[in-house]
């Protein structure tokens, strides 16, 4: 009989393969940190993450447990994670930035994960190690992220401990592999919800007319560097469909001219725009500036690139002197000597007081006696505190700070630091957003608060950088411009859309309307406020209004259908309803339609072999379908036909008769045969 020993050395246990991991993520991977910085709890990771025009120059990751308390720079109180999961967090969060790279605060979020599994295995009096994951330790880590965060908050985190979870479960790191899914529920879209309560959210994105005639009084009468500053940024975010960073990044030669053939008139116009590097992975593009907003931000981009003039030309100084710090003229003969009078330095750190600038000397570890300063020793203090991305603006390599519309002196932009001539910075989102909105509890008051404006009922004016693009896309909406055309304008997925769409359905219902009455409505539905005669027994305006009683969006058009008055008669067959209409030139209602005609002429073939081998009723569904295909394919051929205008609103003819007007009207006829027929019968008897 053979005996075949079994080698335990074939064995490799899921402790063996993290700690394989750690090694790889440890020695091979060089993205966050060099790897000399390993064993340390908090790395510092400037530089790290792409996040354009925020000025973050001390990024941290604290790996420390869900009890410590962290800043965006250091940590306040707390202690580091158990030495059993600390180096596989590391591991993780390296190798995930290296392979599938996020935002800072994605990173965190990840972190945050592992944080949250390592207090459920203290909580449960565990050893927190990674292998010996199980689904009530799982479980016990969402519910301990639930607690001061809101549900849409509370599910991005199960989602990231779910995709530890199965980061591990993919590379075999677990003693005893198991299923599992968090049992948190995805909140409802904000974006679909309806009611006031979703009203009123969306209002909120949403300027008020006070903001931005408050914005344009700042625009034309302020005096002050940040609020010219800003007032002009805004201009440009009030006019074109930009993101904030985006607009803080233009560069110098942003402005674009060309002259086209309007399709209204026919005549050639001048047209402006201003080229833009999107966000979100988009290719450089010109978004257009609106006629009545041309001259608006032209002068805006004048003003920024006077306002900013001198802070380029000693950009472009930097640029053609690296590592050496710029002086003004008459400090120049100073080099030779390396040593320069204290109070000579005013023009060059931005403080008036010597024995400020004696503290300010201190602070930066620079030599110096009390009458002067070693200026090999100031050099490197000084451009230590340069931008981390220079001379490259947001890392881009084909714009130098020297060819950017907006680029500041050191502390230019903030209200209570002196102006640092020597050094360069830039105006960042978050200034950006300040400026608007406050910060910090009043103690940094928003523009508005500044300046006496408020609402309509006294209360603070509230708006973010991002509320000019929800107001433009909106405004874009509801003018007709197609999804398609907001998308490109917007620089986004046309998908992304429905995110700034904050038109309501009686602003849907009024457009419907107003299309009636300009005469652009198109089908059986409006033809009857066309009819001229001299005895109307009913206005077109008062007709229409009895027509039209609602504007619920649906796959494939627009319901009118008014539900105070009678429920819905089709079941769900709006394709076949009179009272769906649909905007001609709607890209999305396109393609709901093109695949909903995919589906239908696959159930006609169905219904059609169905009806062959004599099936009872395929006949019925035969009929159906051809309808529903027919009705599809002449919406097509209207959003095809060039002759009708963009934006038109149209209604199929011969669809169902079912609305109220049309069964008042079969009802009048009935009446009518009925005293037709008892008339009849009353003369038979007579005779």
């Amino acid at each position: 009989m053979n005996i075949h020993k079994l080698s335990p050395d074939t064995l490799v246990l899921a402790r063996d393969r993290v700690l394989d991991f750690i090694r790889l993520a440890r020695e091979e991977i060089t993205a966050l940190i060099p790897s000399e910085q390993w064993d340390e709890d908090i790395w510092l990771v400037a530089g790290e993450f792409d996040e354009k025009s925020h000025n973050y120059g001390e990024r941290i990751l604290a790996f420390y447990n869900s009890d410590a308390t962290i800043s965006s720079q250091q940590v306040v109180t707390g202690e580091p994670l158990h030495p059993l999961i600390k180096d596989f967090a590391k591991a993780y969060v390296r190798y995930l930035h290296s392979t599938s790279p996020v935002a800072h605060s994605g990173t965190r979020r990840r972190m945050g994960a592992i944080e949250f599994i390592e207090a459920a295995f203290r909580k449960l009096g565990l050893e927190p190690a990674v292998e010996r994951l199980n689904v009530v330790v799982l479980n016990e880590a969402v519910e301990l992220a639930r607690p001061g965060i809101g549900a849409a908050r509370h599910y991005q985190f199960a989602s990231s401990i779910q995709a530890v979870y199965r980061f591990c479960m993919a590379r075999h790191f677990l003693d005893a592999p198991f299923p599992w899914k968090h049992g948190v529920r995805k909140p409802k879209d904000d974006s679909e919800a309806i009611g006031a309560a979703a009203k009123e959210r969306r209002d909120r994105k949403l300027p008020t007319p006070e903001a931005f005639h408050a914005l344009a009084d700042v625009f034309r009468t302020s005096t002050t560097f940040i609020d010219r500053l800003y007032s002009a940024i805004s201009a440009i975010c009030v006019s074109v469909p930009i993101r904030a960073h985006e607009v803080l990044q233009l560069r110098l030669n942003c402005e674009v001219e060309g002259r086209v053939v309007s399709p209204e008139t026919g005549k050639e116009v001048e047209t402006y725009g201003i080229r833009i590097w999107p966000g979100k992975g988009n290719a450089p593009q010109v978004k257009w500036v609106p006629t009545v907003m041309v001259s608006v931000v032209r002068e805006a981009v004048q003003r920024l690139r006077t306002m900013c003039a001198s802070a380029r030309e000693l950009a472009a100084w930097c640029e053609r002197n690296p590592g050496k710090l710029w002086l003004p003229d008459h400090l120049e003969t100073y080099r030779e000597s390396d040593w320069v009078p204290i109070g000579a330095l005013t023009g060059v750190m931005g403080y008036v007081d010597p024995s400020a600038i004696r503290k300010r000397l201190r602070e930066l570890h620079v030599e110096q006696t009390f009458e002067s300063a070693r200026l090999s020793s100031l050099a490197p203090a000084l451009l230590n505190m340069m931008p981390p991305d220079f001379p490259n603006f947001n890392g881009y390599k084909d714009q130098r700070y020297s060819e950017t519309l907006i680029v500041l002196f050191n502390n230019e932009g903030h209200a209570q630091r002196g102006t640092c001539p020597a050094l360069l910075d830039k105006a960042t989102v978050s200034r950006f957003g300040y400026w608007l909105s406050g910060h910090d509890n009043g103690k940094w008051p928003s523009v508005f608060e500044v300046h006496g404006f408020t609402e309509r009922d006294g209360s603070r004016i509230k708006i973010t950088t991002h509320s000019f693009r929800h107001w433009l896309n909106t405004v874009a909406q509801f003018k007709g411009l197609s999804d398609l055309d907001i998308a490109k304008w917007s620089g986004r997925d046309i998908e992304q859309n429905k995110a700034y769409n904050h038109v309501t359905s009686e602003e849907i219902l009024s457009q419907i309307r107003k299309a009636v009455d300009d005469g652009t409505a198109s089908g059986p539905m409006f033809e009857a406020t066309r009819i001229q005669g001299p005895n109307r027994p009913v206005e077109p305006r008062d007709f229409i209004e009895a027509q039209i009683g609602s504007a619920l969006v649906t796959d494939v058009g627009i319901c009118v259908h008014d539900y105070s008055l009678l429920p819905c008669q089709e079941h769900g067959d709006c394709v076949g309803c009179s009272e769906n209409v649909f905007v001609k030139g709607d890209i999305k209602h396109r393609e709901n339609v093109e695949q909903r005609l995919i589906l239908a002429n696959l159930q006609l073939a169905h219904a059609l072999e169905a009806m062959g081998e004599e099936f009872h009723g395929a006949d019925r569904w035969v009929d159906a379908h051809r309808r529903n295909i027919d009705r599809m394919q002449r919406m097509l051929a209207i959003h095809d036909d060039q002759s009708i205008r963009e934006g038109t609103v149209i209604a199929l003819p011969d669809g169902s008769p079912d609305n109220e007007v049309a069964m008042a009207l079969r009802d009048r006829a009935a009446e009518d045969e009925d005293q037709a027929l008892r008339a009849l019968l009353a003369d038979m008897w007579k005779d």
